[in-house]
């Protein structure tokens, strides 16, 4: 214990103390806390200075008159104004140059109402929504009145369904958290696993590894080293979230206004589930890869071929985060639900189900048990080919160079 301790202080220090570590901590707490503040100028921006859609309506029927002004008591988003039959060209042409928003005109045939609505780009559904339902009331009552049907069945007629929604899982409401989250993972594999491989290339090219190794087990090398890239890395987390904090203290963390590449964050949605989940599966697949990087970089004599032995693995984060996107989108998914229990895969992949609200208790411990289980394997694997490597030097590494290292005793 007491050599493992040494080596993880060694790392930890060395990871800490590090220029680019301190650079990227100065460059996240900026960036979190600018992030935020511009979100939160954009916001206050639009709803200060949102001006309502201007739309020209151009009434032509006889039957069914219609009030500008009662109309815009009722819209929020767009304020009609009233236009002259035989005006209809020219008001298009305003469409056209932007200085309409707009422009709808109200015909009828056979006494039954219609609505055509001309725009440029996007229309407003919410003047759509009320110039229907007022029309659609409106004609109600005149046939009711030409049916001459008493008041009470007229009532009856425009009596409004009654919907009440109850949503048991609003995936909507938790997508932003689970890319966030995802994405998050995703960097910090690649990122500290490249960090692990690279630290292991520098030692093992100044000979260092050959006067650790006689005296400290391989595996405590192994596992000093990744555990201590796995505590530079949650250094990285807190210095993300004081950079939140210090944005809150400022009144920039507007909750309705956090967004990640344009999808929103709700952050009523966040329980401690998630949190929970996310440090699990963060760890899990930190372990799991970083076995893997720090094995793979052992074979490795010289910096300048790191990133060519290394891109097998690194296309299968990539696609590990790819399938996670395609999670949260169709979680369902035969091909998505088997991902879920790929060692692989499982980290980014079963928590984006899992914050969708698609995967139970049960297979979520399988999932973490298949990750164990993998882990501990893979411990075995990496430790045999990791001893092995930093004692081997070659110009070119290849596929049956790392086969013949994990069967060397």
């Amino acid at each position: 214990m007491r050599k493992f301790s040494t080596v993880f202080l060694f790392h930890l220090r060395e990871g800490l103390m590090a220029k680019a570590t301190m650079i990227m901590s100065v460059v996240l707490f900026i960036l979190v806390v600018g992030v935020l503040g511009v979100q939160n100028y954009i916001a206050g921006t639009e709803k200060n200075n949102k001006d309502k859609d201007k739309i020209v309506l151009i009434n032509q029927t006889v039957n069914y008159p219609l009030d500008p002004a009662s109309l815009n008591k009722t819209l929020k988003s767009a304020k009609i104004e009233h236009g002259n039959p035989g005006n209809e060209i020219d008001v298009k042409k305003q469409v056209e140059d932007g200085s309409k928003d707009g422009l709808i005109i109200i015909t009828e045939k056979n006494n039954v109402p219609s609505i055509q609505y001309t725009y440029k780009k996007f229309s407003n559904s919410d003047v759509l929504s009320v110039l229907n339902m007022t029309l659609q009331q409106n004609y109600l009552t005149k046939t009711a009145q030409n049916l001459k049907l008493s008041p009470d069945s007229v009532t009856k007629l425009l009596q409004k369904v009654e919907v009440k929604e109850e949503v048991l899982k609003n995936p909507m409401a938790t997508f932003g958290i689970a890319y966030f989250f995802g994405f998050l993972l995703y960097m910090f594999l690649l990122i500290y696993g490249n960090s692990i491989a690279t630290g292991i290339v520098a030692e093992k090219s100044s000979r260092v590894m050959e006067v650790l190794l006689p005296k400290v087990s391989p595996v405590v090398t192994l596992y000093g080293r990744v555990v201590a890239v796995f505590f530079v890395a949650c250094a990285q987390l807190v210095v993300l979230g004081l950079g939140f904090l210090f944005a809150n203290l400022l009144g920039w963390a507007n909750s309705n206004a956090i967004s990640f590449f344009g999808m929103k964050i709700d952050l009523e949605a966040l329980d401690s589930s998630t949190i929970i989940a996310f440090v699990v599966y963060f760890l899990l697949g930190y372990l799991l890869y970083g076995l893997l990087y720090a094995a793979i970089g052992s074979v490795v004599s010289r910096t300048e071929e790191l990133q060519m032995v290394l891109m097998p693995l690194t296309i299968l984060v990539v696609a590990a985060f790819f399938v996670s996107i395609n999670a949260l989108i169709n979680p369902n998914g035969t091909f998505i639900q088997i991902s879920s229990y790929i060692p692989f895969f499982a980290p980014l992949v079963a928590f984006s189900r899992f914050v969708s609200g698609e995967m139970n208790f049960i297979e979520i411990s399988a999932s973490v048990l298949i990750l164990l289980v993998s882990i501990l394997i893979l411990t075995r694997v990496a430790s045999r080919i990791y001893v092995n490597g930093v004692m081997y030097y070659s110009e070119k590494v290849k596929l049956k160079d790392i086969a013949r290292l994990l069967k060397r005793q």
